[in-house]
């Protein structure tokens, strides 16, 4: 158990809820959820369980979709895939890690999200830990079926499908996927995507300097041009001091030609990255969350930090000053900053109380309750027409009145947030992980949204056994997205 323990954690580096008021943005026109699989015009969130047992397969992975609905996430409607479901490529092998990196976009234009899941060690043919990324398709009847992505470049590297993101990099109306492998590169294989396995053209992108490998990857649009941005971080070796590497990031933005590496927009490094307008302005912002030591990293703090840039007509804007630096000793941040609290650990960006502006969740996985160690928090950051807001924050745990549970040692509660619509009434709900909850099993929360922000009332928690799987170690809740 020791052994999984490590392993979990290494992944993981990677009172009732209360709002004040806040003037209400110039809201766009209502886009639909981000995630609908089977069409019904309501949001829904996608996870895995990477490392769960599969047939006697220890690590073989699956995925699962629960779908929304009026009352909000409901685990009696589900999907659960793996790959040894039928209509899917390939079979569940041992540390395959089937959801190791999701991305959700209408693939093919069907008009259903399709669901791109990684599968980093998956032995495909001789290609030992080569990888596989497989599409699997959204209908009126959910996910069905499944088309492999092929890989470009076998020989090239390993863990094809480390990292996934989807978008449209080039503007043409189709969508194109990024895939991440061992290496500094990606590579945009451009769509549409057909379930015949036909694809448009792959790109390899490296980052604009030699490093050991991208640790982080999204998209958005900064610019408001229609074109997605691709975002990266990654790592560089450093010579002398006490830290060996230096975590930085760099924004590539869309172009008629897909991504734009003749002008690459330096950023803050990090370990998490979400996208999403703060301001109200229609520009995304850049979050990124970063859980480095300072013995680690260069860019490393005590207990971890987000750093948010500010989208314009222009791109990302760095420079001196960006729009939030944040770490739990920054005024209007709840806790105290302090060592190996993994603050930053995952951010989203969303929505949740309908007022125009995206608010901004942040996970604290190793947050100490009191004597309950690593037990975990997620903390909700309100957005504003000057960005990120120092007040009305709040935090979550397991052992906020209305919560589901209780919390306990090594729970990991906030390893995955997401803040994501699914009972299309325009307030996000927050969605959170607990990685290692019952030793590694996991569990998932989520919390309704409100004109007031996110309300404990009718919260509910769920785990493997409410999908009708195994109550085993698995990591179950990895990779949120919605």
């Amino acid at each position: 158990m020791r052994k999984r323990t490590i392993l979990l954690a290494t992944a993981l580096t990677t009172g009732l809820l209360t709002a004040l008021p806040a003037t209400a943005a110039t809201a766009a026109p209502a886009a639909g959820p981000t995630a609908d699989f089977n069409g019904d015009g309501y949001g829904d969130v996608a996870f895995a369980a990477p490392y769960a047992t599969v047939d006697g397969k220890g690590m073989a992975g699956y995925v699962a979709v629960v779908h929304g609905g009026p009352t909000g996430l409901d685990p009696a409607k589900r999907t659960v895939v793996s790959q040894n479901t039928a209509g899917v490529p390939g079979d569940a092998g041992s540390e395959d890690t089937f959801g190791g990196a999701l991305a959700q976009a209408d693939l093919n234009g069907d008009g259903y999200t399709d669901l791109a899941v990684g599968a980093p060690g998956d032995r495909d043919g001789t290609d030992g830990d080569g990888g596989t990324v497989t599409v699997l398709w959204g209908s009126a009847n959910g996910l069905r079926n499944g088309t492999t992505v092929k890989d470009p470049a076998v020989s090239a590297h390993n863990n094809w499908g480390n990292l996934l993101t989807a978008g449209d990099f080039d503007g043409d109306g189709a969508q194109d996927l990024a895939v991440g492998t061992d290496t500094d590169a990606v590579h945009i294989v451009r769509g549409p995507f057909t379930t015949t396995g036909t694809t448009g053209a792959t790109r390899k992108i490296s980052t604009p300097e030699p490093a050991w490998i991208v640790d982080a990857m999204n998209a958005g649009d900064t610019d408001a041009d229609g074109r997605s941005d691709l975002v990266l971080t990654y790592r560089v070796e450093m010579n002398g001091g006490e830290a060996t590497s230096w975590s930085k990031g760099v924004a590539y933005l869309g172009s008629p030609t897909g991504p734009d590496t003749t002008a690459p927009r330096a950023l803050n490094g990090g370990t998490s990255v979400a996208l999403g307008d703060i301001d109200g302005d229609g520009h995304d912002e850049i979050a990124l969350g970063n859980v480095f030591s300072k013995g680690s990293d260069h860019t490393g703090s005590l207990g971890g930090k987000v750093v948010v840039i500010r989208g314009s007509e222009g791109g990302p804007v760095n420079g001196d000053a960006p729009m939030a630096e944040l770490t739990q000793d920054s005024p209007g941040v709840p806790g105290a900053d302090e060592e190996r609290d993994n603050f930053g650990g995952s951010v989203s960006i969303g929505d949740t109380n309908g007022d125009g502006y995206g608010d901004l969740a942040i996970g604290v996985g190793f947050e100490d309750l009191g004597t309950t160690e690593d037990a975990g928090a997620a903390i909700l950051m309100n957005g504003s027409a000057s960005g990120v807001s120092r007040t009305g924050a709040r935090t979550v745990t397991q052992n906020t009145a209305g919560v589901p549970g209780t919390a306990e040692a090594t729970d990991y509660f906030g390893s995955e947030t997401l803040l994501a619509d699914v009972t299309k009434d325009g307030h996000a709900e927050f969605t959170i992980t607990a990685g290692f909850e019952d030793e590694g099993i996991g569990a998932v929360t989520a919390l309704r949204g409100s004109a007031t922000g996110p309300v404990t009332d009718g919260a509910r928690t769920f785990g493997p056994g409410s999908l009708g799987q195994v109550r085993s170690y698995g990591a179950f809740g990895a990779n949120l997205i919605g």
